[in-house]
């Protein structure tokens, strides 16, 4: 009785030893991610709402940046934040409900539901996979979509853009099942046709097949307003740094706002947790369907994509890894999902956030035990905030400081030259035009630099120079065919005005 005592006692020791160091370590792991954030935050970069789960238990939650900014409001943890294209795996829950209520086939065919659909050999799997070839909705309506009133303000959702469609009947940008191409279009239409099928609004099918059955009580497919919801006071709104990167402004309306099925889905970290751990335990639908929904496609060759039914598919083999991310207006969103391990990671921003990748690579590699990087500060935002804030031979001299330290700050041609396009979309015609003439003093070799320049010039009414340069960049270059192309059509209107 003695022996068994004291090897309990033992056995309870052993238990609270690996307990407490198994706590160390995810205190450590927890203190790391603080640490990388605050580092963020110090450069000025603003995060967002973060949470990350190990073994379906949540390792660290974080909130920090502004819900709003007239008036300005503070993000927390309870801020609901639109989804943009994370969004899409939603919709293909939903087109997975209906084939296991028996009411859809994955192969049957869009225009079995939907009469009035042109194209014949399209079914709800090549929308699904992203191979449909159907044409940009947001391209189509560029083209062809003229307002009523040029004096409102218009959101068109599915419907208006449908009934746009059909007038237009574009030809597909490739044959049905031949390629791979990310379309917003498909899952717009596979929102119409859970509603076809269900007979209810898409917001109701997935309010009470999706939401309400997971406790996902502050997730919602929204009808778009400007304005401050007093019937979601935690709504987020997008909004972006100015150019001088001290003035904010709102980044929140788009003329397709009422969308769905590609994006409109408002939610927060708690309920995207529950969510993630809901496909991980096969809660909301049955393993058999999950397992067919996170098999990548299939073109007509037997090639594989790496596309589900609404997620991307990092690992096809055991560990399975799915995620999906967003970006739409000012929001940048990442849901990540060790479905095997059952652990992974949300991330939420709205402040059209340019170090997205940054963020999630840093969380990734703290995660996985691996020393973090910070990002390098971009040259086209600091040397804007010393161009806009001083002037422009200050900013010229800062660059001359500034580009041979490679690891503080990130300066290429590339970042120049996106410099002085920032600039000139900014009205700022004659600092954008000497930031290009930087360029081409530093980089003579590169054709681009000449092209770029001859926009500025052009912009400037200086159409002999801009001539001169577009023919100088496809002299260097014959494979830049879009200098050429201005180049021919320049020369045509100096001729036609002598």
């Amino acid at each position: 009785m003695k022996s068994l005592k004291q090897l309990f006692i033992v056995c309870f020791l052993l238990a609270c030893f690996f307990s407490c160091k198994t706590e160390h370590k995810q205190d450590i792991e927890t203190n790391r991610y603080a640490e990388f954030l605050n580092k963020l935050q110090k450069q000025g970069i603003t995060t967002g709402n973060v949470l990350v789960y190990k073994n379906g238990k949540v390792v660290y939650k974080n909130a920090s940046g502004l819900r709003s900014i007239n008036p300005k409001d503070s993000l927390t943890l309870d801020s609901q934040f639109r989804l943009a294209s994370v969004s899409k795996q939603f919709t293909g829950m939903a087109i997975m409900k209906l084939k296991e209520a028996g009411k859809l086939d994955y192969d049957q065919k869009v225009n079995s539901i939907l009469p009035n659909f042109p194209y014949a050999d399209i079914s709800i799997r090549h929308l699904l996979y992203h191979t449909s070839g159907l044409t940009d909705y947001e391209r189509l309506l560029a083209y062809n979509w003229k307002p009523a009133d040029s004096t409102k303000k218009y959101i068109l959702g599915n419907d208006e853009i449908i009934k746009e469609i059909y007038r237009v009947n574009p030809e597909l940008d490739f044959k049905t099942g031949e390629k791979w191409e990310y379309s917003n279009t498909g899952y717009l239409f596979l929102a119409s046709i859970v509603e076809k099928v269900s007979g209810q609004h898409f917001r109701t099918f997935l309010k009470e097949q999706i939401f309400e059955p997971l406790k996902m009580n502050n997730t919602v497919l929204y009808k778009y307003q400007e304005a401050e919801d007093l019937n979601m006071p935690n709504r987020v709104f997008g909004y972006e740094t100015t150019l001088n990167q001290l003035d904010l402004k709102l980044n929140d309306y788009n003329l397709v706002n009422d969308v769905r099925g590609d994006g409109g889905i408002y939610s927060t970290l708690e309920d995207l947790y529950k969510w993630n751990m809901a496909l991980v335990n096969s809660t909301i639908i049955s393993k058999e369907y999950l397992d067919e929904a996170f098999k990548p496609g299939k073109l007509n060759n037997g090639e594989e994509t790496r596309y589900g039914f609404g997620w991307f598919i990092e690992s096809k083999n055991e560990p399975k890894v799915v995620f999906h991310s967003g970006g739409w207006v000012g929001f940048g969103t990442y849901l990540y999902n060790e479905l095997d391990d059952q652990s992974g990671m949300i991330l939420l921003t709205n402040n059209s956030n340019n170090n997205l990748r940054d963020i999630v690579f840093g969380l990734t590699n703290i995660s996985k035990n691996k020393p973090y990087e910070m990002p390098k500060l971009k040259a086209e935002r600091v040397l804007a905030k010393k161009i806009l804030n001083e002037d422009i031979d200050k900013g010229i001299a800062y660059y001359h400081e500034i580009k041979t330290d490679t690891t503080t700050y990130e300066v290429t041609e590339n970042n120049i030259n996106q410099l002085g396009y920032l600039l000139l979309q900014n009205g700022n015609v004659n600092e954008s035009i000497q930031i290009f003439k930087l360029n081409i003093d530093e980089y003579p070799e590169s054709a681009n630099v000449y092209d770029s320049y001859g926009d500025a010039l052009l912009e400037k009414g200086d159409s002999i120079n801009a001539l001169s340069n577009f023919k100088k960049c496809y002299e260097m270059d014959n494979t830049l065919e879009y200098a050429l192309d201005k180049a021919t059509k320049l020369e045509a209107m100096i001729n036609k005005n002598i």
